[in-house]
């Protein structure tokens, strides 16, 4: 495959604070990238980087072009920012064709450049609907068509769905694989992890400015959790401190809420199971659900979060 994108020992400084540490990644054609870490891990400057808004040592390559800050991108790069940047007085028709005119698009291919853009993202029927009644959900999909009119080598959506509820965001994400089915490299940068999982080709994933893994979803778990399973237990209410205690010999620690409870562990997950439940003596009737998995990105971010590290 052909390579849309190459970031050789890329790194970003504010003052003192060291951004980016020496990242290194090469991103080909039509392939789907997740970009993920805990809060101040280095996203932000990384696509600040790329599209050249921050100073920033190494190099970054877009269809074999080596950018500086300040080298025109816009033809090369396409930005869904998380933020909606789109006009309300102006129907979705009119504000993708002010978008072409500043993007520079010639005005011989403007009109099929938008007509385009609306097809791809689906919202031919909503083109002359003003822009301010239009749900949130197609009110990002207008941005997305404003990011690809000038057929960018590389697409990047930063944080798209917050905000939006679970059809748009879904509608969002097949939007992505659209996209790179059609030959344009995209870079997603998202919390929501278990979509990453599901539908990025790979991951790119970074803590406190570096990057820690950089693969398919299947390998960088397997890695990580290599015979692993992931119990998770369900209470109807907060567990009182009798009830921690119990759980404390098998290392549970508290999920998202006070109600849910995960361990890790190598051990049959019946044996595990049968055990901690005799644990807890009279007190299982606390249990509303105990479910086993096996731990996916969201596990490995919770490691993240906690250590520093992935393995």
């Amino acid at each position: 495959m052909t390579s849309a994108l190459r970031v050789s020992d890329l790194s970003v400084r504010y003052g003192k604070h060291h951004a980016l540490k020496n990242i290194d990644v090469e991103i080909a054609s039509g392939e789907l990238i997740g970009i993920i870490g805990p809060n101040g891990a280095g996203k932000t400057s990384f696509i600040k980087a790329l599209c050249g808004r921050v100073n920033y040592d190494g190099y970054v390559e877009i269809a074999d072009a080596r950018l500086k800050r300040g080298h025109d991108r816009q033809k090369l790069l396409g930005l869904v920012p998380q933020d909606i940047g789109l006009y309300g007085h102006m129907s979705a028709r009119e504000n993708l064709t002010v978008f072409a005119k500043i993007m520079g698009l010639p005005k011989t291919s403007r009109k099929t450049a938008v007509e385009d853009a609306l097809i791809a993202v689906g919202m031919s029927g909503k083109a002359n609907d003003l822009v301010s009644a239009l749900s949130g959900g197609m009110k990002r999909r207008i941005n997305v068509a404003a990011a690809i009119m000038h057929n960018p080598t590389v697409i990047i959506f930063d944080e798209p769905t917050a905000g939006v509820d679970v059809p748009a965001r879904d509608t969002l994400h097949r939007l992505a694989r659209k996209l790179a089915e059609r030959g344009i490299a995209v870079l997603l940068v998202t919390h929501e992890l278990e979509q990453a999982e599901a539908l990025c080709d790979k991951v790119l994933i970074l803590c406190d400015g570096a990057k820690l893994d950089f693969d398919t979803p299947p390998r960088i778990l397997s890695r990580n959790f290599a015979g692993m399973r992931e119990v998770m237990v369900r209470y109807a209410s907060p567990p009182e401190a009798e009830v921690v205690k119990s759980m404390k010999p098998f290392e549970f620690s508290q999920g998202e809420l006070p109600t849910i409870w995960t361990a890790m562990t190598q051990a049959s997950e019946v044996s595990f199971v049968s055990a901690f439940m005799t644990a807890l003596k009279n007190r299982n009737d606390l249990v509303r659900e105990v479910s086993v998995r096996r731990p996916g990105l969201t596990s490995l971010m919770h490691r993240i979060e906690q250590t520093g590290t992935c393995q």
